[in-house]
């Protein structure tokens, strides 16, 4: 009798779990309602970030019902393969993650990267961008003071034709639809409002912050102005009272103002004054400076990148960066400053300067002078009545011109160099150094002459 044949065992079929397709229509909705202009990105992200834990349980419950039907039916729970566990397991991450950037205050960061990098800021503004404009006059009580708050955007102030304030306000708002940015644009219409003495005219709110506000102001030349604005040119002109002028990131003009002038600036900017009839005072990190006919004084200090250009400054000049500390009388000519080169003439003394690595040339410069520099060259070209001069240059020479028939009194040293003169004096070179002491003429004010490892030559005209 033959062994009965064994009976094949085939599994009981398990049927795919509906899981997988679930979650799959479930981020391609998600994906679907920016796509369709149903919400924004940066809204879904937001709505994602704070409500994905209740798609997890949706899911969870159509994954247990689909068990609990199964067993019901007498069948095994429905199989779900590594694809959909990994895609969920991406998909809780992604929640995580928007739950933490929507928690975010993006709002404040655009507004600090927009101060540091406008372009960059402009892009990171989500949304569409949508141009307005609005015109405003009011008239203005009066008042000590006109204050001008701006957060991004250029501000032009001009003298008013009468006793009103005439505005042109251009914008740029930013918004996820063309909706939500005419709300916007209804949220900032800016007004001037009377607080303690002072005419405020603030575009700094919160609503101020999803574009740009170009401000064109005309305003009577009277009253005492201040304007400041985070991103932005400034421009000022024709004011018949004193100002302050403030910038973030941005340029700033001043033209005809009859009274003293305050600029801080913090970002890299240029600077530009002409026709200023009281005292100049300008701070911060600067590009590019231009300033002439200043009637006061002008103090400068700071962090000086560019080019500095002066002309006609009636009275003081001061000016301090972390290089160089400079102070002469009075400008009647042009001074022109780089980082390596300083050249002026026609300066009025007691003249004063420290610093390292920047070649001096002074022509026709008066009164006492006092220069200590290294590793550049001093050229200095004094006119009558010469004074006093105490010039010492490390590592580099010193090249001085005077009057053929001037009266002075000599003592010139260099250490490792020579000493040259034009004026018949004797030259001690015993020792390590060069030495040339004297009277010259009748004698007259002291000119001390020290350099280390650089030449001295003192030459007639």
């Amino acid at each position: 009798m033959s062994a009965p044949s064994p009976v094949s065992y085939y599994p009981p079929y398990r049927s795919r779990s509906i899981f997988g397709p679930l979650l799959l229509i479930t981020v391609g909705v998600l994906w679907l309602l920016p796509s369709m202009r149903v919400v924004s990105l940066h809204s879904l992200v937001q709505w994602f970030g704070h409500w994905f834990p209740v798609l997890l349980i949706v899911l969870g419950v159509a994954r247990l019902l689909e068990h609990m039907w199964a067993r019901q039916q007498g069948q095994p729970t429905p199989r779900m393969g590594a694809g959909p566990v990994v895609f969920l397991v991406f998909f809780t991450i992604f929640g995580l993650i928007a739950r933490g950037v929507s928690n975010v205050n993006w709002g404040g960061i655009r507004s600090e990267i927009a101060a540091e990098n406008p372009d960059l800021g402009d892009f990171l503004n989500w949304g569409e961008s949508y141009e307005y404009g609005e015109n405003f006059a009011a008239p203005l009580k009066p008042a000590s003071q006109i204050k001008i708050l701006g957060m991004r955007g250029n501000i032009r102030i001009t003298a008013s034709p009468d006793d009103q304030a005439h505005a042109v306000l251009q914008k740029k708002i930013r918004g996820d639809s063309k909706e939500n940015a005419d709300r916007a644009n209804e949220a900032t219409h800016p007004k001037f409002e009377q607080r303690a003495g002072v005419l405020l005219l603030d575009l700094t709110g919160s609503d101020y912050q999803r574009g740009r506000f170009d401000l064109d102001l005309q305003l009577p030349r009277q009253a005492g102005l201040s304007v400041s604005t985070r991103v932005g040119d400034i421009s000022i002109e024709q004011r018949d009272a004193s100002i302050e002028a403030a910038t973030d990131r941005g340029d700033v003009s001043l033209e005809q103002i009859k009274g003293d002038a305050t600029i801080r600036a913090r970002g890299r900017s240029s600077i530009t004054a002409r026709n200023i009839t009281g005292n100049v005072s300008i701070e911060g990190t600067i590009n590019d400076t231009n300033i002439s006919d200043v009637g006061g004084t002008l103090t400068t200090s700071g962090t000086y990148l560019g080019t500095m250009q002066l002309a006609r400054i009636a009275r003081q000049v001061r000016f301090s960066s972390t290089r160089t500390d400079l102070q002469f009388a009075r400008l009647n000519g042009e001074m022109t400053m780089e980082i390596d080169d300083l050249r002026a003439n026609d300066v009025a003394g007691p003249f004063r300067i420290t610093t390292k690595s920047k070649s001096i040339h002074l022509d026709q410069v008066s009164g006492d002078v006092q220069i200590n520099n290294r590793n550049a060259s001093v050229e200095v070209t004094p006119k009558q009545p010469m004074g006093a001069m105490d010039i010492t240059n490390f590592h580099g020479e010193i090249d001085l011109t005077l009057p053929a028939r001037a009266a002075f009194q000599l003592d010139a040293e260099s250490l490792g160099g020579e000493v040259q003169t034009d004026f018949g004096l004797t030259v001690d070179n015993a020792h390590n150094a060069s030495v040339a002491k004297g009277t010259v003429g009748k004698g007259g004010p002291d000119v001390r002459l020290k350099a280390d490892h650089g030449t001295i030559q003192i030459r007639k005209q």
